[in-house]
């Protein structure tokens, strides 16, 4: 098959390359092919990232956004300014070759601007698809310039570095340290160097708004409350990836970038009992992957061998979101009954997992949020990579 520019190639033409091309293949010995030429015109798809493709933490930091790491901000294409953030990937047997994601629907039907009923999307039925995007205009905006700021922030300090002399230490080996300040200035360089060619391809693959849509909404119930015999809150959407936007290349699993927060911070929120199992052994490679669920049975009743800093049992948990990014908090006993007025409906209590905030080092300061608006969608995850839920409200503190 041979492409050419639409316009480029006579009718006549066209026949005589093609023969030509086939006498070629027969001398070759080939003789079961034939030859075809259509008028075509290459596209350039973008395709989201490999996160770990970047070993410097403050690059991967960057490139998280654009990546196939989990908290992705989205929103619907026609509502730019109402952001959320993905939760996770997942496949159907019944749909071999697809990817599929789940956030929840509220990120992707504006409760003001969308009827609250059942959605579900049939191909070849003419109907038009809710297009999922990533990153609005102003948060494309945003994002090129912290990459900016990460750039000009890491040359001037280089620049600095650059300038000021080596001070010997007064013990120590003066060498060995200043090889150490060259291999650090090193390590600037090259940051500096992967953040460019970062932004250069953010500006090319991600700036066109048709670049930015990855998916479309296939199936999403009306949010309901009270539901179940857990009564509890149903605000979820799946949406199929776009084939061209995640290649099996890039995407290596279910997984949370971890390198966005110091690995021994991260370390004390995540044990912040001595007694409990230390977190560092999965920030070897700087990422967390999905293994399982956590039970209800087990988030109702914590076992006692891991307890949060009031020494009561409890889960630690995190999770990405596109507002806070990288969080810690912490799950007990408590469960939140909340309840709703929706759109002139009577209200209607529902009861929800508590992700109550960790406590903040020293004591005395305020606790640390654990979500903001932006973070509906993102997955709750405990330390072992077990999935809790996905993040659909919050109430600050």
């Amino acid at each position: 098959l041979i492409g050419v520019n639409p316009g480029t190639l006579t009718h006549e033409r066209g026949i005589d390359v093609a023969v030509h091309c086939r006498s070629i293949l027969v001398e070759l010995g080939i003789s079961d092919d034939h030859v075809e030429i259509r008028e075509s015109e290459a596209h350039f798809d973008a395709t989201l990232y490999k996160p770990k493709g970047f070993s410097n933490p403050q690059v991967a930091r960057l490139v998280e956004p654009f990546s196939t790491s989990l908290g992705l901000p989205i929103c619907n294409a026609t509502t730019t300014h109402h952001e959320g953030t993905s939760g996770f990937f997942f496949t159907d047997s019944k749909k071999p070759g697809k990817l599929f994601m789940l956030t929840t629907r509220h990120v992707l039907f504006h409760p003001d601007k969308s009827a609250n009923k059942h959605y579900a999307f049939e191909e070849r039925t003419g109907a038009p698809q809710v297009k999922v995007m990533l990153l609005g205009q102003a948060a494309f905006n945003a994002r090129v310039k912290q990459i900016q700021y990460q750039i000009n922030h890491m040359k001037n300090t280089l620049e600095l570095r650059e300038k000021l002399p080596v001070v010997q230490l007064a013990v120590g080996d003066p060498a060995a340290y200043e090889e150490y300040v060259e291999a650090e200035k090193e390590k600037l360089r090259s940051a500096i160097e992967a953040s460019e060619m970062l932004l250069a391809d953010v500006r090319r693959d991600w700036l066109d708004e048709e670049n930015r849509v990855i998916g479309h909404v296939v199936l999403s119930p009306p949010i309901s409350f009270n539901v179940g015999n857990d009564g509890a809150t149903e605000d979820w959407a799946v949406v199929e990836m776009h084939a061209t936007k995640v290649s099996k290349l890039n995407f290596i699993c279910n997984m949370i970038d971890l390198r966005s927060v110091d690995s021994f911070v991260l370390t004390q929120w995540m044990s912040p009992d001595p007694a409990n199992p230390l977190f560092s052994e999965y920030l070897l490679n700087g990422v967390l992957c999905f293994s399982g669920v956590v039970s209800d049975q087990e988030m109702l009743k914590p076992s006692s061998l891991t307890k949060d800093q009031d020494d009561d049992p409890g889960i630690m948990v995190l999770k990405n979101g596109n507002t806070t990014g990288l969080t810690v908090g912490r799950l007990n006993t408590i469960r939140s009954f909340v309840r709703r007025d929706w759109k002139g409906q009577s209200s209607e209590q529902s009861k929800e997992i508590a992700v109550l905030p960790r406590a903040e080092l020293p004591r005395s300061s305020e606790p640390g949020v654990f979500s903001e608006p932006g973070d509906s969608g993102s997955v709750v995850v405990d330390g072992k990579g077990r999935v809790c839920g996905i993040l659909t409200g919050g109430d600050g503190n």
